[in-house]
């Protein structure tokens, strides 16, 4: 009886702790993203606003005008010049698509580990549930009011990936 017992109470233990793990997957998914979506934001504000300017310089310099009407807009293109050597010399490649690459990377790693946590635990409950039907673990389970654990059922709008367009 006592072993019996200690085996219903290890496998009860085994199912509580898949469920935390689930907890420290959730956790870990919500502390992360932001984070990494905001490197993301900056990386692609940066390299918005270097393509911004050259588009502005471009529709501001004319070539049918001679260069005495285009000096401002000839002096701004080698001023912009000189500091984007400045950020390609810091910088050599623009790396916001490498960061989104990352985001993308990251949410399906967070999604693949939640769903093989979802798995250990309904795992644990079949092993645990088998546990105190069987004969005669049920009568043991029932003096010690061990109770049938449900299985994770995940609703539909919580399977999906976090909207990341509002951190974006």
């Amino acid at each position: 009886m006592i072993s019996t017992y200690n085996k219903i109470v290890e496998k009860k233990n085994n199912l509580d702790f898949s469920l935390k793990n689930i907890d420290v997957q959730l956790k870990k998914r919500f502390e992360s993203l932001p984070n990494i979506a905001a490197v993301v934001k900056k990386y692609m504000s940066h390299e918005k606003e270097l393509l911004t300017n050259i588009t502005k310089i471009r529709s501001d310099y004319n070539d049918t005008e001679p260069i005495s009407k285009n000096s401002a807009t000839e002096k701004q293109i080698s001023q912009w010049l000189g500091d984007v050597s400045v950020v390609l010399e810091n910088y050599p490649d623009l790396k916001s698509i490498d960061a989104v690459v990352l985001l993308q990377r990251t949410i399906n790693e967070h999604a693949e580990q939640i769903s093989a946590s979802e798995r250990a635990y309904n795992a644990s409950v079949v092993v645990y549930n088998t546990s105190i039907t069987v004969f005669p673990n049920n009568i043991i389970a029932g003096i010690f009011k061990f109770k049938v654990a449900d299985y994770l059922e995940i609703a539909m709008e919580k399977k999906d990936n976090p909207d990341m367009s509002s951190l974006l």
